[in-house]
């Protein structure tokens, strides 16, 4: 009996100390969950704005202004930038995005690959041209990567070798609700920049013409929403830790109280016994 009582103490010690580290680990997402909220924050009115400008330069030549970036190319391959964790302990905010792209992404594609842990998912369980370039990216947050990615991007799709350009991000709803999301970058359509603001009544000269505007304009949109849904993923995968951590935490206390009850009542038990010998005992005299 006595034995099982120091087993139990054991475990609940081994418990307690688990439960220091989840709960320290819950607080430090908790604070990079509030740095990458203001960062998305103060990030939203400017790609909206650009978005807003490419929207009006489309509605306002209706459909007469030619870019290349608005070019359907029929040939080459689609590319999908899929954005991951590079670090665990985060519930199935991986899980979901790794379920996204099985679903969306044919062998034939490539896959730009952002986080380690898509790197060695993508590298095992796909079939996919895997470009692990980028891979940092999630952890540096380095715009002018951004820009190096969107540029090289660019030129392969107006030489033609890619068809289509997407990313897969981790929409941040609130703090308890994220959702995997699929958009298409490029061809830039119309339809893509869809917002509730009506321009069909709007006349507006662009100089030196909208052509070259929007050509302008494109280069920038592309770098401002990728690095937008890198910190958007940053903050559900910061989210979705807090959250893991936290039930983590919450069942730490429940176990360590089922094993505080049961060592309580081996502890019981052990007095009974040694009460009812110490009773017997005395019988016996």
């Amino acid at each position: 009996m006595a034995g099982s009582m120091q087993e139990i103490k054991r475990r609940i010690k081994s418990v307690e100390s688990t439960k220091k580290i989840t709960k320290a680990m819950q607080l430090v997402a908790s604070s990079k969950l509030m740095k990458s909220r203001k960062q998305l924050e103060a990030m939203k009115p400017y790609y909206s704005q650009v978005k807003d400008t490419c929207a009006e330069v489309l509605a306002s030549s209706e459909g007469e202004v030619e870019s290349p970036y608005i070019t359907i190319n029929e040939e080459g391959q689609d590319v999908y930038i899929v954005i991951t964790s590079s670090l665990g302990l985060c519930g199935g905010y991986n899980a979901n995005v790794y379920k996204t792209v099985d679903s969306t992404v044919r062998d034939d594609d490539r896959i730009i690959a952002i986080g380690t842990k898509g790197v060695g998912y993508f590298s095992r369980h796909s079939n996919c041209d895997i470009d692990q370039s980028f891979d940092h990216l999630n952890s540096t947050l380095d715009f002018r990567d951004v820009v190096k990615l969107v540029q090289s991007l660019l030129n392969e799709y107006t030489s033609g070798s890619i068809k289509r350009i997407f990313v897969v991000y981790t929409e941040f709803v609130n703090n308890m609700t994220f959702t995997p999301r699929v958009v298409k970058l490029l061809p830039v359509n119309r339809e893509d920049l869809a917002n509730s603001k009506d321009y069909s009544h709007r006349y507006t000269i662009f100089e030196p013409s909208p052509e070259a505007v929007l050509n302008s304009l494109i280069p920038m949109y592309l770098q401002a929403v990728i690095y937008g849904y890198l910190v958007e993923s940053v903050t559900s995968e910061n989210a979705s830790r807090r959250i893991s951590m936290e039930n983590a935490t919450d069942n730490a206390e429940e176990i360590t109280e089922q094993l505080l009850l049961k060592y309580n009542q081996a502890r019981q038990s052990a007095i009974t016994n040694e009460v009812s010998e110490i009773v017997a005992g005395a019988n016996a005299l």
